[in-house]
């Protein structure tokens, strides 16, 4: 694990009011506080990556999940429980559940259009916030001075 260098308190507490805002976003989006769950978070954001998956990543990009699939991506709870939070969402309409055509045993199971606007929706927020948090303007490391430390006029550090 890397060792970061020391923040200032005044940011830590500018980025805890970060995190919170997005957190609130999410609430908000989501629509039901029922939803406020890292677990859901996991499970959502997990499925929008594979479903859209560009990258060639290993396994690449899938339609629809096989019910038993959705367990592995909420890694920290029990497969008991991830069976209720799944079937919660879909008895809420946020995952939409199909008989698997090549198997009649199985289900699948996939993003309704409006939980994938709505994942899409805090994605968009969450870069919008985090990319107007000055990273750099707080800290000074060593050797540089508050000049180089601070992002360039016009933008974020990764806009230079």
């Amino acid at each position: 694990m890397n060792t970061p260098c020391p923040y200032p308190d005044t940011r830590r507490r500018d980025f805890i009011d970060l995190i919170n805002d997005t957190d609130q976003y999410w609430v908000e989006v989501m629509g039901d506080r029922l939803f406020h769950d890292l677990n859901y978070y996991d499970l959502f954001t997990r499925m929008w990556l594979r479903l859209n998956n560009d990258r060639g990543s290993p396994g690449g990009t899938v339609e629809a999940f096989r019910k038993s699939e959705l367990y592995q991506l909420m890694p920290n709870v029990s497969q008991r429980t991830a069976i209720k939070y799944i079937q919660i969402a879909i008895d809420q309409g946020l995952l939409i559940e199909r008989m698997d055509p090549g198997d009649l045993r199985s289900r699948r199971v996939t993003m309704s259009a409006d939980l994938k606007r709505r994942i899409e929706l805090f994605l968009d927020y969450s870069i919008s916030v985090f990319e107007t948090f000055p990273l750099a303007a707080s800290r000074v490391l060593p050797g540089t001075s508050q000049a180089e430390a601070e992002p360039p006029a016009g933008g974020a550090p990764h806009d230079a």
